[in-house]
């Protein structure tokens, strides 16, 4: 199984992820990890990976025999898509996205959820930002899915998404 998660911030993907992963046994790999690597001494908590680094650990994510992985749909990761045997694109509903960026915005500054970054107020209005972007289209994600339609599946919510991975682990 070669699968590719992907949808706007907090769709639900490093989640899902995690959970298909834990039913199949299947290693997962959030590729915002890939993009970033812990910096103290930046004001964000991180920096961004050298271009040739990121691309090296993605393709070695890519040459492995199954994987799933999770992203918001950046373009220097298309390759992922096209490879993918499926990609999966939630889109719950903009409350929910909201209403979750902000309980982790909250969690992540009481320590009770890990980052790679600094949860500060300019993440959270970064957040609200990129949701934004993605429903307007400007940010190119839903263009970049729709070129791989034929092995696309669109969950809206917790019920879409069970049945998905009950069909799945029931092989």
């Amino acid at each position: 199984m070669k699968l590719y998660i992907v949808g706007s911030v907090a769709s639900g993907k490093s989640t899902l992820a995690r959970y298909i992963s834990q039913k199949t046994g299947v290693p997962c790999t959030h590729l915002d990890e890939v993009v970033y690597e812990e910096d103290p001494a930046s004001s964000w908590g991180n920096k961004k990976r050298p271009i040739e680094e990121r691309d090296r650990l993605f393709h070695q994510i890519l040459a492995q025999e199954q994987y799933i992985i999770e992203d918001a749909g950046r373009e220097c990761f298309l390759e992922g898509m096209r490879q993918a045997d499926h990609i999966l694109l939630l889109e719950p509903p903009l409350i929910i996205r909201k209403k979750r960026i902000f309980l982790r915005w909250i969690k992540q500054n009481l320590g009770i959820e890990p980052c790679i970054y600094r949860p500060h107020l300019e993440m959270l209005r970064s957040m609200f930002r990129w949701v934004k972007n993605y429903d307007t289209g400007a940010d190119g994600t839903k263009g970049r899915v729709a070129q791989y339609q034929d092995k696309v599946t669109v969950l809206r919510n917790h019920k879409e998404i069970q049945a998905y991975v009950n069909k799945l682990t029931r092989g």
